[in-house]
């Protein structure tokens, strides 16, 4: 009886055994996935609050941008009139360039008939040389009146009379004539002096034109920058809005699908758990009966028997396993090529990634996870974004600036599963991957934002 006894402990200790060194496998797998679960749902009421807080800065920033609208329609104005201007300035300027050719030209066509005037009144300087002389040398107008004396006839004398009065008004004539000239070259030459005067006015008249277009232009230039800042403002703040609110939307959903993911695989593992509960006690209950079997069969055979036969049980150990949790070092780098941008200040802004240089150079997921946003962005261009639940901690990455966007919306991608190809969309000055990683959810802040080298090894 002892013997069978202590064969029926042996058996049940060793099914109590084989229960209590059972791996908790499945029970640490449905912490891990509830753990998982109240931490995806403890993002979403974060998400929900931030949508709350969007809303309030939608009505808040149509006010601030109608302002701005106001601004812009004020800043407009103010463009117009300075085009006026310059339009104005432009043709004065035109206008003035036109009255300086001009002025240079009659410059040198003065030039050109003082040169002529002078020449001839020099040669009529060297006649009347020679007619001075001539008369000095012949006692003034006494060859004259040797000429009419010398007359035969009185028809010859009014003959000679005519041609001595034609020469003498010829002389006369040309004095008249060399005074004139002389006049005229003194009155060239000061209206050449005008015109060198007036042709310097002129060109500081340019000067302060140009002057004043530069000025005017450096305005317009400056308002120009003005509105654009504004405008982009504008734009950024309209976009923003919209597509964190679309963003918050998306991440939503994906979460509401990671938690039915998650409750999915908490409900398998309750099935599992039942299921191995169920079996262990089938096989408890049967290796009891089979352990009163054997203590039955060796009390009757004792009596006719002074050998005995020691009786043995077999076990068997049951365990389960599980693909091991992905860490924070599972992320890869999304892409090769050199590092052009780090993480931090750039341009009294904080860049919240990290730039990849390169062109057409492919994307790949840098964790495996669900698609959540694949669209064009103003200023991410073609993006992709990415809920990734590492460790039961909740991740986001971005890929943009992408030339083109491979996967959709919803879609599930394998760590290393190309996105798309390096390209210069959106505001970009570049070709270059713009990427990011979000510890949680993807913000318009970026306050999630850390920096990827963290995480991967670059």
């Amino acid at each position: 009886m002892r013997k069978g006894s202590s064969a029926l402990l042996t058996a049940t200790l060793s099914v109590a055994l084989m229960f209590t060194a059972m791996p908790g496998t499945a029970f640490a797998n449905l912490d891990s996935v509830n753990n998982e679960i109240n931490d995806l749902r403890e993002k979403q009421n974060n998400i929900d609050e931030r949508q709350g807080n969007v809303s309030e800065k939608k009505e808040q920033k149509e006010s601030e941008l109608t302002e701005n609208e106001q601004k812009q329609s004020e800043t407009e104005k103010a463009i117009e009139e300075i085009d006026t201007k310059l339009s104005n300035t432009q043709e004065k300027l035109t206008e003035k360039e036109q009255q300086i050719a001009q002025t240079k030209e009659d410059i040198e066509t003065l030039k050109k008939e003082i040169a002529e005037l002078e020449d001839s009144i020099a040669k009529r300087e060297e006649l009347l040389s020679d007619r001075l002389r001539a008369l000095q040398q012949n006692g003034g107008d006494v060859k004259y009146l040797e000429v009419l004396l010398g007359s035969q006839s009185f028809g010859d004398f009014l003959e000679r009379a005519s041609a001595v009065t034609t020469i003498m008004d010829q002389d006369k004539n040309i004095l008249d004539v060399h005074i004139e000239e002389k006049k005229m070259l003194e009155n060239k030459k000061q209206e050449l002096e005008d015109k060198k005067a007036s042709l310097e006015d002129q060109k500081k008249e340019l000067e302060q034109l140009k002057a004043d277009l530069d000025s005017q232009l450096k305005e317009k230039e400056d308002l120009m920058a003005e509105l654009e800042i504004e405008h982009e403002e504008l734009h950024e703040t309209k976009l923003a809005l919209q597509e964190e609110e679309e963003i918050l939307q998306k991440q939503e959903a994906s979460l509401q699908s990671a938690i039915e993911e998650a409750e999915a695989r908490a409900a398998e593992i309750e099935r599992q758990k039942r299921e191995a509960e169920r079996k262990r006690k089938e096989r408890e209950a049967r290796e009891r009966r089979e352990a009163a079997a054997a203590a039955a069969a060796e009390e009757s055979s004792s009596s006719n028997s002074s050998s005995s036969s020691d009786s043995s049980s077999s076990s068997s150990s049951a365990g389960s396993s599980s693909a091991p949790a992905v860490t924070g070092s599972n992320f890869i780098r999304p892409a090769v090529g050199p590092v052009t941008s780090e993480m931090g200040p750039r341009g009294g802004r904080q860049h919240a990634g990290m730039d990849i240089g390169g062109n057409g150079v492919p994307i790949v997921a840098s964790a495996p996870g669900k698609v959540f946003r694949s669209y064009y962005s103003s200023t991410y261009g073609n993006v992709v974004m990415i809920t990734h639940s590492v460790g039961g901690q909740v991740y986001t990455t971005v890929y943009a600036h992408m030339q083109n966007r491979q996967v959709g919306e919803g879609q599930w991608v394998d760590q290393g599963q190309q996105l798309g190809l390096m390209g210069n969309t959106g505001r970009s000055t570049g070709p270059h991957l713009h990427f990011e990683l979000h510890r949680g959810s993807w913000t318009l802040d970026k306050r999630n934002a850390t920096n990827p080298r963290n995480y991967i090894n670059f």
